[in-house]
This record gives C-alpha cells, structure tokens and sequence, in this order.
C-alpha cells in the first residue's frame, strides 16, 4: 500500500536563490560553503493563506473598484513578503535580511525583480515542499 503522507507538502523549504544571469547558485564566500538562501513558506503554509485571505478581504472592501497596476504590484510584494520568512547569507543596505520589513523594502526595489520571479516560481513549484524520501 501507499502511504499518501509521504507526500504531504511541508510548512516551508529553503530556497538556494541564483544569479540572475548565469544561472548558478549564489554563495556569500569564495569557497562556496555559505549558500545564500531564502526560506519560503508554502501555499499550504498559515503565513501564505493569511496574506491571501488579507488580499481578498481588500478586494471585497474596495468592492467594483480596480486596481492601479501599481497597486496590484504592491499586493504582489506584500504577498512574496509573507511567503518569506528568513534568510542566511543575504544583506540588503548593509543588513541581513531576516524580517518582513526587511523582505518587503527588498522585494519592493524594482532592482531586484529576479528575486521576485525566484520566489514566486518557488511557490508554484509543489516539488520543492514535498519531503524528499527513498522509500517514498
């Protein structure tokens, strides 16, 4: 028999981010032993739902009224930002980026939109938040 819970989609998984042009994992040394990484929440994860059920209750508040595209941009960031919850190896402005303030001023500088589709395809990818198992 198969036991469906090997599958279950865990909480969160790190996500070793990569450089933007080349492809290749980013690491904080030259030895490449400190990877830069994010830990990213899942859509099945309470951070993901909350900031979700938060976008649609704004959306019921603001009732037939559309958003700027600037507007939707914002709920972009603030949706990426809940998704993440920390990180090693990564600074912005001189400071680890460990807190949502911290992940929102990043994922809101246009500069880094590669961050953005990283963490975004990492929350469509359902592979990378099942546990990895041999016998599975």
């Amino acid at each position: 028999m198969f036991d469906i819970k090997s599958l279950a989609i865990q909480e969160s998984t790190v996500l070793h981010l990569l450089h933007p042009v080349d492809g290749y994992p980013l690491f904080a040394d030259e030895d490449e032993k400190e990877p830069v990484t994010v830990t990213v929440a899942s859509t099945s994860s309470r951070a993901y739902r909350t900031a979700v059920n938060a976008m649609h209750n704004r959306t019921l508040k603001r009732g037939k009224k559309q958003l700027t595209l600037d507007e939707q941009r914002d709920e972009g960031v603030e949706l990426l930002t809940a998704c993440c919850i920390t990180s090693e190896n990564l600074v912005y402005d001189g400071k680890p980026v460990k807190s949502a303030g911290d992940f929102r001023k990043l994922l809101a500088d246009d500069s880094f939109a590669w961050l953005n589709r990283q963490v975004d395809e990492a929350l469509g990818n359902v592979g990378l938040f099942i546990e990895k198992s041999l016998t599975a």
